[in-house]
């Protein structure tokens, strides 16, 4: 029996091109070397960074669980399995650590055979640490996972799996039901929010609430409000020029090129839509039909008549662009049942300032200042109390916006609470009208005005968005 199973281990490594390759990327497998220095290397770049996102606590590490990490591409999943790496490698642990960049393997059944040969060249360990990247670009990776969690040892592992394709991660990952451990599941990385960007610049004991805590405000809790006023104010034009991009921030703080980061963010755009098989030179005309109307409603109709592309040809942009991360489609709430309207006329946005800079440069089109800073409110908020983001984008349910038949808007609803962005140096009565008439109690998002004596609460954008959210 023991010959039969070393026989077997070395007809499964006979491929050593293969399994060579993989362990070039676990130099740590390496009995020899020091699993500090392979620690630090991992996460050299990051330790290196002026602005530092918090991977601390995204996974426990002690049970058999499986986590799906989903998110826009560039938007720190490799950093975030490199991190908790390079934990596991200063604890000691080494050859039951896989890392497993999937950039060069398209099959099911080459994951799963290099899948069988670490459970072979690792029999002896108690427990394995699997961290695989990309796994999308596999076709039915789901298959091999399946395999290896129901019949081999590996069913008690570790496993930390990241793609950027919210529609091909849902869909496969639902295929793993009762695989994924006591608490395994999904975990989003998106844009920093304003809250979790002045959490990364440490700072700290801001008030956290939810919109409808805002509407029990009285006047004399502006006094806490204001206690940091000043720096929110700093940092809000700091990162209202950046976005929620850790990369973007880290350039815009080391005074580097933009240039870069927009080539690359254009080629992702670009590269998502002709994976779905689309085309470049409609995605022109739909994203300059997007960034010229940015924070105004319209119908697909509409839409597809001005850019003279058929209905459903545009929504399927749309769609995919929704599904990768890269575009918001907000919807008209009911509000009576509180649920989006798929009929009435819709708003889109982009996922992040970033992404709306990468598309009016590459288009050479000039975005109004209002409509980027009602965008940047719209995003935050839609990560911070939006449902169902697991799916992507376009399907986003607890947050929306609202509008009469007379055509008076409600920029947003959030958990039913009416939000209006006034970004200006006063504000009057006519400003409030909307909320009042239909509404009677809301939130109105100032330049500078807090007012927290009326059923409309008037706080300034910056001070609302470090409030509010997770």
């Amino acid at each position: 029996m023991i010959h039969k199973k070393h026989s077997r281990w070395y007809y499964l490594i006979g491929d050593e091109m293969d399994f060579s390759t993989v362990a070039f990327y676990n130099p740590w497998w390496d009995e020899k070397s020091k699993n500090t220095d392979f620690a630090f290397h991992l996460v050299d770049k990051y330790e290196r960074s002026s602005f530092k996102r918090d991977y601390n606590g995204f996974f426990d590490l002690s049970g058999n669980n499986l986590y799906i990490v989903r998110g826009p591409r560039q938007i720190g999943k490799s950093t975030l399995l490199k991190f908790t790496i390079a934990n596991l490698l200063k604890s000691g642990e080494r050859r039951s650590v896989l890392y497993l960049p999937l950039d060069t393997i398209c099959k099911s059944d080459e994951l799963r055979s290099l899948l069988i040969q670490y459970l072979q060249f690792t029999r002896y360990e108690k427990k394995r640490y699997i961290f695989i990247d990309e796994i999308t670009m596999v076709d039915q990776w789901q298959r091999a996972i399946k395999e290896v969690r129901d019949n081999t040892e590996m069913g008690n592992d570790f496993f930390a799996l990241s793609g950027s394709s919210a529609i091909d991660l849902k869909r496969s990952s639902e295929r793993l039901p009762g695989r994924k451990g006591q608490s395994g599941g999904d975990i989003l990385l998106l844009p920093l929010t304003f809250r979790e960007y002045l959490s990364c610049k440490k700072v700290e004991g801001l008030p956290k609430c939810q919109p409808e805590d805002i509407l029990k405000m009285v006047p004399a809790d502006a006094f806490e409000l204001l206690i940091k006023n000043e720096i929110l104010k700093t940092e809000f034009f700091n990162y209202i020029s950046t976005g929620g991009f850790p990369s973007a921030i880290e350039a815009y703080a080391k005074g580097e090129s933009r240039e870069p980061l927009i080539s690359t963010f254009w080629e992702i755009l670009i590269g998502n839509i002709e994976r779905y098989g689309l085309s470049r030179a409609k995605l022109i005309q739909i994203l300059s039909y997007i960034s010229t109307r940015l924070s105004s409603r319209f119908s697909w109709n509409s839409a597809a008549s001005e850019t003279e592309i058929d209905t459903k040809t545009f929504q399927k942009y749309v769609e995919v662009l929704g599904i990768d991360y890269l575009l918001l489609t907000l919807k008209h709430m009911d509000q009576k049942t509180h649920l989006p309207s798929e009929k009435k006329q819709k708003k889109i946005y982009y996922c992040d300032r970033l992404i709306s800079d990468v598309v009016s440069q590459k288009l050479g089109l000039q975005l109004e200042r209002s409509a980027i800073l009602e965008n940047i409110m719209t995003t935050n908020c839609a990560f911070a109390f939006g449902k169902n983001l697991d799916n992507g984008l376009d399907s986003i349910t607890d947050v929306g916006y609202w509008y009469s038949k007379e055509g008076k808007e409600i920029d947003l609803l959030v958990n039913h609470v009416p939000i209006e962005l006034k970004y200006q140096n006063t504000i009057t009565s006519q400003d409030l009208s909307t909320i009042k008439r239909h509404f009677k109690k809301g939130i109105i998002l100032s330049k500078h005005t807090l007012d927290l004596s009326g059923d409309i609460k008037i706080l300034p954008l910056h001070i609302f968005l470090a409030i509010t959210g997770q």
